[in-house]
C-alpha cells in the first residue's frame, strides 16, 4: 500500500461589491453542508487550469463575468478531512453582472454581507477565509478534524 496521497481540487471566488461586503450562496440539495452559506465554487474539471474553473464556476452559478486577468489567488486550503481537497480561493478584483441564482437546483438563495456580520451558518471555507481576516495577501491554512471542530463549533461530517 503507498503512503501517496490525492487531493481533489476546487475553486472558490471570493467577490465583494462595492460595499465590501461579499458574496454568499446558500447551498441547497448538494448533499454537503446544505442550508450553509458558502462562496460560489466548484470542482475544477479535466484540463482546466484554477482560473479558467474559478471564471466557470462564478459564471454559472451566479451569473458574474470575471477575467482570468482580474483574478487574485489570495487562500490556499488544504483540507484533510474525509476526500482530501486542496481549495484555491481567488478573489475577483473586477467583475460584471448582477448576482442571480444560477443553479437553483443547488441554490436557494444568493446576496452579499457584510464581513463583520456574516450569516450564522457559514461552511468551513467561509469561517477560514474569515479567521484569515478576510486578507487581500496570499494566506495558507490546513483544515482537520481538529481545525474543524474548532471553527464550526460541531465534528466534520465528510458525507
Amino acid at each position: 500500500m503507498s503512503d501517496r496521497v490525492s487531493f481533489k481540487a476546487a475553486v472558490f471566488i471570493i467577490v465583494y461589491d462595492a460595499e465590501g461586503r461579499v458574496l454568499l450562496q446558500r447551498r441547497e440539495n448538494t448533499g454537503y453542508m446544505d442550508g450553509y452559506y458558502d462562496f460560489p465554487s466548484g470542482h475544477i474539471e479535466l484540463g482546466e487550469s484554477m482560473p479558467t474553473a474559478a471564471v466557470r464556476e462564478l459564471a454559472e452559478e451566479t451569473g458574474l463575468t470575471v477575467a482570468e486577468e482580474d483574478l487574485r489567488l489570495v487562500h490556499l486550503n488544504q483540507n484533510i478531512i474525509g476526500d482530501y481537497y486542496l481549495n484555491y480561493h481567488f478573489e475577483a478584483v473586477k467583475w460584471k453582472g448582477v448576482p442571480v441564482i444560477g443553479e437553483p437546483d443547488r441554490c436557494s438563495d444568493v446576496q452579499f454581507f457584510p464581513v463583520d456580520a456574516l450569516p450564522p451558518k457559514c461552511t468551513v471555507s467561509v469561517r477560514d477565509i474569515a479567521r484569515a481576516g478576510f486578507s487581500h495577501d496570499l494566506t495558507y491554512s490546513v483544515v482537520d478534524a481538529q481545525t474543524h471542530q474548532t471553527l464550526m463549533g460541531e465534528p466534520p461530517n465528510p458525507a
